[in-house]
């Protein structure tokens, strides 16, 4: 029998959605401006001046580096003001940075860029280490099956802001770029607006001994027979949490511990090798660069479209039951995805526009449809109460980095001059490497997640 929703859990549902779809509007956006670049052309031929070269890299690294920074001090304003609080603060560096690239944009400024890229990476950052608290703590039933869904709205963010800059130049030629950063400046406002309707959490309000704005706030999420029963455990899962410790040697002496940690690592490596974000990335300067260095609207438009419907479909994917049997698809998809292009490629097609938007959506659906969704959250019920707000903050540090390494390997190898097919060889090597891995460690991953 399905469950009838309160409004307010309607509306947590809604903020989550619109994070996602602000992360990926920025990368959209990065996206977005390499396809205006016709320095990316050069890159991607491996013919680009070293400072030419030396702003993509900075532009594309702007996000995550912004990322790495700013999740740290953003979970200790959760902790001191409130989760609310500090998600509106994320929020509102999504909306200045989105506003600086805009703006820089319209006066032709790719260092500008990579400043907006910064500072909304500020705010990402801080969206991955709060986000997950406030599902957590005001969601029913936890957010195991709230936050894999905020990971797979990523594509669809990344569509909006592509559809919105092409869109944009059909309608206002020269605009492309001002109206893709719409796409995360609008999804900023929208979390603002849905944060401001929600309480803060009843286990912030708990660990400040504030017991009855914790149950007044319980009462706007649920019910009050389940608020009369909820602050109980409220009460319960505050004090657990509230005895944190940062993970020691001794703690990895423990069975339970270690296995957390291994499958943490694992499923983290395995969620960034597919590639998905690279293929995000580069795509639209790929459809640039068969297209003569003019981004062909319609193409981009159709990678958008098509991205934007893999974010509508992960979101409705229920991803908590059979977690590496969905990591394993999602691998053997993408590794799929690059033999074709590798195949193609000796046939002399891999250049065509129709064959790169193909492999594009499957390397994003691997991604965003199969694996992230599989991976984010499928470690955290096993985390004892203790280390988890370690393990929060370890993978608000380790996904940036990843992704740093994901997209920046491709594209360095690309500027350096190596050839198309090395660079895909590098790139399925990954693929077979990250399958290896899960493949390895299966017997510990099935009897951790069991």
């Amino acid at each position: 029998m399905k469950i009838a929703r309160s409004s307010a859990q309607r509306r947590l549902r809604l903020l989550l959605a619109c994070t996602g779809v602000a992360t990926g509007g920025a990368w959209g956006s990065v996206a977005l401006a390499l396809a205006h670049d016709h320095a990316s052309a050069s890159l991607l031929q491996g013919q680009a001046a070293t400072a030419e070269t030396v702003r993509i890299i900075v532009l594309l690294a702007a996000l995550p580096l912004g990322a790495l920074v700013g999740a740290l001090p953003l979970d200790l304003v959760s902790h001191a003001l409130g989760r609310r609080p500090a998600t509106l603060v994320c929020a509102t560096l999504v909306m200045v940075g989105a506003v600086v690239g805009a703006v820089s944009a319209a006066v032709a400024s790719t260092w500008g860029q990579s400043v907006g890229a910064l500072v909304t990476g500020l705010g990402v950052g801080g969206f991955t280490i709060v986000t997950p608290k406030l599902a957590h703590e005001l969601a029913e039933r936890g957010h195991r099956r709230l936050v894999p869904r905020l990971a797979a709205s990523l594509p669809a963010g990344a569509g909006l802001a592509l559809l919105a800059g092409e869109a944009g130049e059909l309608l206002l030629p020269g605009q492309a770029l001002v109206l893709g950063w719409l796409a995360p400046l609008t999804s900023g406002v929208l979390v603002v607006l849905v944060a401001t309707s929600l309480p803060e959490t009843p286990h912030w309000y708990v660990a400040h001994g504030k017991v009855e704005a914790a149950h007044a706030a319980l009462r706007r999420m649920t019910d009050p027979l389940e608020a009369a029963v909820g602050i109980d455990w409220v009460m319960m899962d505050a004090g657990m949490l509230g005895e944190q410790k940062a993970l020691s040697a001794s703690d990895l002496r423990v069975d339970r511990v270690r296995r957390t940690v291994v499958v943490g690592a694992v499923l983290e490596l395995v969620q960034g090798l597919p590639l998905g974000l690279t293929a995000i990335c580069l795509t639209p300067a790929a459809l640039a660069l068969r297209a003569g260095g003019c981004a062909p609207v319609w193409g981009v438009a159709a990678l958008a479209c098509a991205w934007m419907v893999l974010g509508i479909v992960a979101r409705r994917r229920r991803p908590e039951h059979m977690l590496l049997a969905w990591v394993l698809a999602g691998t053997g998809m993408a590794a799929c995805g690059l033999v074709l292009l590798t195949l193609l490629g000796r046939m002399g097609l891999a250049g065509d526009q129709w064959v790169l938007v193909v492999v594009s959506t499957i390397l994003v659906a691997a991604h965003y449809v199969l694996i992230a969704p599989a991976c984010t959250g499928g470690t955290d019920p096993l985390v004892p109460p203790w280390l988890l707000r370690s393990q929060r903050r370890a993978e608000a540090v380790n996904r940036p980095l990843v992704q740093l390494v994901s997209v920046l390997c491709p594209t360095l190898m690309l500027a350096l001059g190596v050839s198309g097919p090395v660079v895909l060889g590098v790139c399925l090597g990954l693929q077979l490497t990250s399958l290896l891995l899960v493949l390895l460690a299966l017997p510990r991953l099935a009897t951790a997640l069991r």
